[in-house]
């Protein structure tokens, strides 16, 4: 029973993670242009947007794979869990520490939605332990 329950966490945790992969991959990777009007900076290359909407679509790739079998997926649970926290500790870090010529807010929503998503797949991860 505690399986069956560590497994529906997990499955709703890595369905929170693809959205967010998706979400923000396809936005970086097809839109770069919408996304640096509504942040408001300094222009840059589109190329240096678009590299990681490649990497949150194939990370929301692997998420789906992971939550067509769940079982034996440790690895791939554990990447879609370290990666939202180094993730929110740069822009935090940003937040804090550097100059940014983006609106606050363009930092500070994804910082927040990407370390609510470490703490749900570290809990799921951790509820899930025994099929991983």
């Amino acid at each position: 029973m505690a399986q069956n329950e560590g497994t529906k966490k997990l499955r709703s945790a890595l369905v929170f993670s693809i959205i967010v992969d998706l979400l923000y991959g396809i936005a970086f990777l097809a839109v770069p242009a919408m996304l640096q009007t509504m942040a408001g900076g300094n222009p840059v290359e589109f190329g240096w947007i678009r590299w990681s909407g490649g990497m949150l679509i194939a990370t929301a790739i692997g998420g789906i794979q992971a939550y067509r079998d769940s079982h034996k997926q440790g690895s791939t649970v554990t990447i879609l869990t370290i990666a939202p926290l180094l993730i929110s500790l740069a822009l935090l870090y940003t937040l804090l520490f550097d100059t940014y010529s983006v609106h606050t807010w363009f930092i500070l929503v994804p910082c927040v939605v990407v370390f609510a998503l470490f703490i749900v797949m570290a809990l799921a991860r951790h509820a899930a332990k025994d099929i991983l």
